[in-house]
């Protein structure tokens, strides 16, 4: 199959950006090719990762730089692919460069990373991808930093490359991120089994290295010894090696209370609720672990004990908080409930755990009630999983994707019931309808700082024939399919993409999903068929991104095969894995799948505006770039081009005064922001490609210019989380 790719066709100029258009294409040849990740970068270009069995497909003339410093990653029983990473135009028009391991080197560059803040000057690049290698081999993905970011060098090489053992869902979901001073946090093991998992951190040369709150500590001479802060062990903190939390109960005490007090501290749930226990684990037991001597006296307070089977945990999810590297983790555990009469069911009880750079534990939240806010001890029975993390910037939350199977009294919380937020809705409230064997999504976003609930949604696609829809939605832009709050209609599994939720500069939350009767808004490229207009559903993969408080989709379409709505024929044949919301669009990125045999499954998606370097249709399995465009998606501040050119010069004035303006070089600016003076805000200088040439810390409210060329710049200044931009002349 050949790669699609959806492209904004967006002439760039210095007075402005045209519009862009939807584009929707394949690109690839008889090989079976993948887009996994995509991201743009200070520059305006854009990066697009994946694998090829080959890179026929792409003209001869187009430079291609293959990595070095990737001997060290075990790929032995690899099946002999190239991963990638395309540099493509701000507007997808040309391929720039392709840089890519040697073949055979990884399977995959699945994910793609940096040490700065979104919407930022791009700072240090970090990729991983699968590997196929054995257990004694740390066989599972890799994890690599760049020597260049694109933006000030093209790579040639990886500094550094670490292997992780990783099996199932770890090998899936590749957790880990990195800080803003380099550090990389990752998950390691073998998930709800048997042997092994604990999460680490590694230093800027990657490196395992000492977390001085963290619990679980190896000794350079081997052995382990448990305790916090690492500096105090006996021997001194050189004489340990790394640290870990160890996501295993048999053996362990990690994630649970080592004393009483900590045991039978009643705390706030987050929603207006109350929980026993310091710690998450706690819920599982009758006392506290005595590291020393661990036990697993069960049940909890409120007949939740450990399984017999599975004693390792399951965790998906690492985000970092680049302002001041705070770290969150999402994971979930295996667990028993115990009835009244004897009985007993399994389960799963999801944790979004938040910590400090040193790893003090700052916070923790269960999604949903152990003691209701009427003071009744609970369980939920439904299994819940976490499937993302991101962090709003803007409005300093956390945003949990999650996931619930099955529906039950108890479950995630519901949009309209918010303690901290009385006035909260969500798009979708609560799961609805009479199902239970089945999959919903869920959306919320916490206090970064407490761990607090602020808003949630459910994303539950109606099941194919339900009634009960309800009345119209009144938003002119939900196209007059039903609104989700009224009526009772069955709903159908719905999940989101794996840890690729990603958040826009006000808040907005944008991820992909795969549903049956989906909803689509009325500024979509490709739509839903409505359940009261005749005509047949299929799964399909979608992208949608919410307004910051989740009322209500800005826009939602699907990415799928012109299916056949009179026998579903046609449909269910894409995966939609990574996105980037841009300032007038979204960019996704997948691949339309193939049988076994190389035949590219169902029908075409609708391509429109194809670039000369893809094609209309597949071949075998194929990647594909969409790039979705739309009015309500305007936002000059998620397209670093649209932040430096799409603004007036009397709107800059207004924002950000710089004086003498034109300046001579080797003379220094003043700057002030709606008449205060700037002293201590962050400040780049860029040529108008956007190419970072100076920065640093504004000093009595002026920025050097010393050393630059007569030209026209724009000056970066990020203060209190806002950033504000304005262009400067430089003379002779």
């Amino acid at each position: 199959m050949k790669t699609i790719i959806a492209i904004a066709l967006a002439f760039l100029n210095l007075a402005g950006i045209c519009q862009p258009e939807n584009v929707v294409m394949y690109a690839g040849n008889e090989g079976r090719e993948t887009f996994y990740d995509v991201m743009e970068i200070s520059d305006g270009t854009i990066l697009v990762s994946g694998y090829a069995d080959n890179l026929n497909w792409i003209d001869a003339s187009i430079t291609r730089i293959e990595l070095a410093g990737g001997n060290d990653i075990h790929n032995e029983q690899g099946t002999n692919r190239y991963g990638f990473i395309l540099h493509l135009s701000h507007d997808l028009q040309q391929i720039l460069r392709v840089v890519h391991f040697p073949q055979g080197t990884v399977e995959d560059i699945r994910f793609m990373k940096t040490t700065s803040l979104p919407y930022a000057a791009t700072g240090n690049i970090y990729i991983s991808g699968n590997t196929s290698d054995t257990y004694d081999n740390d066989g599972g993905y890799f994890i690599a930093r760049l020597d260049n970011n694109f933006v000030n060098g093209v790579p040639t090489e990886v500094l550094w490359a670490r292997n992780v053992w990783a099996t199932a869902a770890l090998q899936e979901y590749h957790p880990w991120d990195v800080t803003s001073n380099g550090k990389t946090y990752y998950i390691s093991g073998e998930p709800h089994n048997y042997n092994w998992s604990a999460m680490y951190r590694l230093n800027e040369f990657g490196e395992r290295e000492v977390v001085e709150n963290w619990r679980t500590h190896w000794l350079a001479a081997g052995g382990e010894w448990r305790g916090t802060p690492a500096s105090s062990y006996i021997d001194g903190i050189n004489a340990i090696s790394y640290s870990g939390i160890a996501l295993k109960i048999w053996g362990r005490c990690e994630l649970r209370s080592w004393t009483q007090d900590d045991f039978d501290l009643t705390m706030s749930d987050g929603n207006g609720g109350t929980r026993k226990g310091k710690w998450p684990l706690d819920v599982l037991f009758s006392t506290p672990c005595d590291p020393d001597n661990p036990t697993q006296d069960g049940p909890g307070y409120n007949n939740y004990g450990a399984t017999s089977c599975c004693p390792v945990f399951g965790g998906t999810c690492i985000s970092i908080d680049k302002r001041n590297n705070d770290v969150f983790l999402g994971m979930n555990f295996k667990s028993t409930a115990i009835f009244a009469d004897g009985s007993t069911s399994p389960d799963f009880e999801p944790a979004v755990i938040g910590m400090d750079s040193t790893g003090i534990l700052n916070w923790w939240s269960r999604l949903y009630h152990e003691i209701t806010p009427a003071g009744d001890t609970v369980q939920s029975i439904p299994d819940q999983y976490i499937d993302a993390l991101a962090i709003d910037y803007h409005n300093n939350r956390l945003v949990v994707g999650a996931r619930a199977h099955g529906n039950n009294t108890e479950n995630l919380w519901e949009g309209n019931t918010v303690s901290a937020n009385t006035s909260a809705f969500g798009f979708q409230n609560q799961f609805t309808g009479t199902f239970g064997n089945i999959h919903e999504s869920w959306l919320g976003k916490l206090s970064l700082e407490s761990g607090v609930l602020m808003n949630s949604t459910y994303m539950a696609e109606l099941f194919e024939g339900t009634g009960s829809l309800g009345t119209t939605h009144p938003d002119p832009n939900l196209d007059g399919w039903p609104d989700p709050n009224t009526g009772w209609p069955d709903v159908n599994t719905t999940r989101i993409a794996k840890n690729n939720m990603k958040v826009s500069s006000n808040g907005d939350v944008c991820l992909l999903g795969v549903g049956r009767r989906t909803i689509t808004t009325k500024n979509a490229y490709q739509k839903m068929v409505k359940p009261y207009n005749g005509g047949l559903s299929c799964w399909n993969n979608f992208v949608r991104v919410y307004d910051e408080n989740f009322h209500v989709p800005l826009y939602s379409s699907l990415i799928v095969g012109q299916w056949d709505t009179l026998t579903q024929a046609g449909g269910d044949n894409t995966e939609m894995f990574g996105l980037y919301k841009t300032g007038h669009g979204v960019i996704c990125v997948g691949r339309q799948k193939a049988s076994e045999s190389g035949v590219a499954l169902g029908n075409d998606i609708p391509t429109i505006n194809a670039t000369s370097w893809a094609s209309q249709s597949p071949q075998n399995e194929t990647a594909i770039l969409v790039y979705y465009s739309a009015d309500s998606l305007n936002n000059p501040d998620d397209d670093f081009i649209n932040i430096i050119e799409n603004r007036s010069s009397e709107e800059l004035s207004n924002r950000l005064l710089i004086y003498p303006n034109p300046s001579r070089i080797q003379e220094s600016v003043r700057l002030s922001l709606g008449g205060e003076i700037l002293t201590g805000a962050i400040y780049n200088i860029m040529t108008m490609n956007g190419k970072i040439i100076a920065y640093g810390v504004v000093k009595n409210s002026c920025v050097k210019t010393e050393g630059l060329e007569q030209g026209m710049y724009i000056l970066c200044i990020e203060k209190n989380h806002g950033r504000y931009h304005g262009k400067i002349i430089l003379q002779e």
